[in-house]
């Protein structure tokens, strides 16, 4: 398949330009001789300056946003706009391999975060559901995903209204209800949307595919991240911080394992 390329690199506070921007560093790996369009998010000028370079010399396409702007609404946007194969990368991705050539007969390929329980609001623990990993979405269906998208939501009044988030807000934002005394919550973006209508519409990577790529582990911004701080369901701080530093040392090699560390450390929170 030949997939075009859209990278969103979102990027909010100074010390993250580094851990923003490894897809762009690492994409020649993942995607050889292709050309990407990157989608700036953010008011980090070292890492918008990033952008800005590798894109003029390396040919690329760039868009830039306001601070305001939420990937999952630019996700819904490129699906939205096109007719071929897109490849949806987060900023933080790390390329091992040529991943070029993946291949799916599915309307979308990708990989997902255990259901477990997250956050707790006085107390009850939040059940969100299982979700679709936004480091990397092969779309090989765009005109699918939107048809499905816009059939769960025939229903629906259009969400136009542009202060209420944008278009489309109902669609690619997460959703929280409450339900027999539970909180439970599905990530957001269009892709968690369609998983749970229905679950044979995406592609889950198999061990080699996922062992192409890594993620910065809450490199958009990991300066906020309470995990580094006291602990959560992702990992010890140490070791958090450990991937991290390398991300900020271009020691990509150490980062690998990451996403399963992580994945590791919702066992105790995973919901049977």
């Amino acid at each position: 398949m030949d997939w075009i390329p859209h990278i969103v690199v979102k990027a909010s506070k100074d010390a993250c330009a580094a851990t923003t921007t490894t897809a762009l560093k690492t994409f020649e790996t993942g995607f050889p001789g292709h050309k990407a369009t990157v989608h700036y998010i953010g008011s980090c000028v070292e890492a918008q300056k990033y952008c800005q370079k590798w894109c003029k010399e390396g040919g690329h396409k760039l868009i830039q946003y306001l601070p305001s702007i939420r990937q999952s609404r630019i996700h819904h946007e490129i699906v939205r706009g096109t007719r071929l194969p897109v490849v949806l990368i987060r900023g933080t991705a790390i390329f091992y391999n040529d991943m070029s050539e993946y291949s799916t007969t599915k309307v979308f390929g990708g990989t997902l975060w255990p259901e477990h329980h997250a956050d707790k609001i006085n107390g009850t623990p939040i059940r969100t559901l299982e979700c679709v990993d936004k480091t990397i979405i092969f779309v090989a269906k765009p005109m699918e995903v939107i048809k499905e998208v816009n059939k769960i939501f025939s229903y629906e009044r259009e969400d136009t209204d542009q202060a209420a988030g944008g278009y489309g807000l109902k669609k690619w934002d997460s959703q929280t209800i409450v339900l027999d005394g539970q909180i439970i919550k599905q990530a957001s973006g269009i892709f968690n949307l369609l998983y749970h209508w229905d679950k044979t519409l995406m592609a889950k990577f198999n061990k080699k595919t996922f062992e192409d790529y890594e993620t910065v582990p809450a490199g958009n911004n990991y300066v906020k991240k309470r995990g580094f701080e006291e602990g959560n369901s992702f990992g010890e701080p140490d070791t958090l911080m450990k991937y991290i530093n390398a991300a900020l040392n271009e020691d990509f090699d150490a980062l690998k394992g990451c996403m399963k560390y992580r994945v590791d450390g919702l066992k105790k929170t995973v919901v049977k």
